[in-house]
């Protein structure tokens, strides 16, 4: 594979992972999450994949609308690393938040598929 498909590759796994936040879609999810991922929220709490699952699952996030902007992608050996922006609203425990940070991911190519290792959200302050 070239570097250019590789790229191309993760901007489609993003995508599919941002449309599968909306819908609450766990299959699509679990498909792309490694089992080893670390979840960092804005808030600095970390989830496993089971426990992002299990809240997703559970209605405890619902995300209603959601954008990944500004996003670079950097293909480094067996690994990809995303940084951009992700602005959205989302319900967390049944109180509304809008989202604005920076973030990163970073996505390891294992038994010859992508798979997210690694989500971290850093709050944008407003001013």
């Amino acid at each position: 594979m070239t570097m250019t498909t590789d790229i191309n590759d993760i901007r489609e796994l993003e995508e599919r992972r941002r449309t599968a936040m909306l819908r609450s879609d766990v299959p699509e999810l679990e498909g792309l999450f490694a089992e080893q991922l670390a979840y960092t929220h804005s808030n600095g709490e970390v989830d496993t994949m089971a426990e992002y699952i299990a809240k997703l699952d559970n209605h405890y996030y619902r995300y209603h609308t959601l954008s990944f902007l500004d996003q670079d992608i950097r293909i480094v050996g067996h690994a990809a690393l995303v940084t951009g922006r992700m602005t959205g609203e989302v319900t967390i425990d049944g109180q509304l938040r809008k989202l604005n940070s920076r973030t990163t991911v970073v996505w390891i190519r294992h038994d010859d598929r992508w798979q997210m290792l690694t989500f971290q959200s850093t709050p944008i302050p407003s001013f």
